[in-house]
């Protein structure tokens, strides 16, 4: 069977991207194969993997108020050509799933998913209303419903969503054992970065306003009035990189803040801090905190968090009136772990290894394509 994911980007620093391609990676792909059809380019993509596990990606113009028309076309060429190829269309883009489900109906035999990924249409009141009207109906327009949390899926579909035999919540599971804590690989980074003797705060994402990574750096600095020696890693790219130096320079805590930039040894860097702080305004899932749970990491985010992440005893939420100082305190009263390799088994307990979740989804696709739910 051949499915095609539809998302926005192949962007390795993409949180939907990396869970694509964390089931493609895991699932029987004797079985089921992966296509992606995407709507931007990024330097930094799994293109080339993709390639190499037997898959192809297809570019397509973003759908906007200039270029609907042109999108429009493109994607009806490509269906009209390959429709017939997929059986599936697993459409992560829920801003454009109407359009694409129109053309794959048109020219092929297929059932369409539409899978929400965040609690919240836009951080943008204009944008929120906006993507409200485009998603409208959408539940009605999809065979099947899926969301990486319940509240994910009730933002799209509706508060009754859950009770429908077509919504599935499918996690965002990881390769538990990847993160599976080690000493080696902590003093190995801490070597590299120069963090040997601090205490190290961490936040792995998309450099953006609604990661809330500035608040981060308001933690570090009541920790540094504090009398504590701790620096705070920001791991990732995003448009608001230089507001983030910036606003450190600020405080005059440039030295204090590294940025890593995009890292492929995430496993290796979350060995080497000693709390993630993850103060997100909102959502849908938040894969970096499972992973992070995953290391034996103390984690502190906000109450907002889907309740699916909330694992392990590693992770406390706290009030969204909450201030950095606050933080600040509960980090340093916060007693270290003394086994965080213990916290893999646990997460495998409550099924997030991939392995297996990827299995459940191959099982679950070919119920799909048979109507046999």
């Amino acid at each position: 069977m051949r499915v095609l994911q539809v998302l926005s980007s192949t962007n390795i620093n993409s949180g939907i991207a990396n869970v694509v391609m964390n089931y493609f990676r895991n699932i029987d792909r004797e079985e089921v194969q992966f296509d992606c059809l995407v709507f931007s380019q990024a330097p930094d993509n799994f293109d080339s993997e993709i390639s190499e596990l037997g898959g192809k990606v297809y570019h397509f113009t973003q759908p906007g108020l200039k270029t609907y028309s042109k999108s429009q076309k493109e994607l009806e060429e490509f269906f009209k050509e390959h429709g017939k190829e997929y059986e599936i269309i697993h459409c992560h883009e829920i801003l454009v799933a109407k359009m694409v489900f129109k053309y794959a109906r048109k020219y092929g035999n297929v059932k369409c998913i539409s899978h929400s990924h965040s609690v919240k249409l836009s951080d943008k009141l204009i944008r929120a209303i906006r993507n409200r009207f485009i998603i409208m109906r959408l539940k009605q327009k999809s065979d099947y419903c899926f969301a990486c949390s319940r509240k994910a899926g009730q933002t799209a579909f509706g508060k009754n969503i859950k009770n429908d035999k077509k919504f599935f919540v499918l996690v965002n599971a990881i390769n538990i054992d990847k993160y599976r804590f080690s000493t080696d690989d902590r003093r190995n980074v801490r070597e590299e970065l120069s963090i040997d003797d601090k205490l190290v705060l961490g936040n792995i994402g998309r450099l953006s306003a609604e990661k809330n990574q500035k608040f981060a750096i308001d933690v570090l600095n009541a920790m540094l009035a504090k009398g504590k020696d701790a620096v705070l890693l920001l791991v990732g790219k995003g448009g608001i990189e230089n507001k983030l130096k910036e606003y450190a320079r600020g405080y005059g805590i440039q030295d204090k803040v590294i940025f890593t930039g995009i890292r492929k040894d995430i496993p290796q860097i979350l060995s080497a801090m000693d709390f993630f702080v993850f103060p997100s305004k909102f959502e849908g899932f938040g894969i970096t905190l499972l992973e992070a749970q995953a290391s034996g990491l103390n984690c502190l985010c906000f109450e907002n968090m889907p309740e699916e992440i909330k694992s392990t005893d590693k992770l406390r939420c706290v009030s969204k009136k909450s201030k950095s100082e606050q933080w600040a305190d509960i980090i340093l009263d916060t007693e270290k772990p003394n086994n965080r390799e213990m916290y893999c088994e646990e997460l495998k307990e409550k099924g997030y290894d991939i392995k297996e979740q990827a299995n459940n989804l191959k099982d679950l696709y070919f119920k799909i394509k048979e109507d046999n739910i």
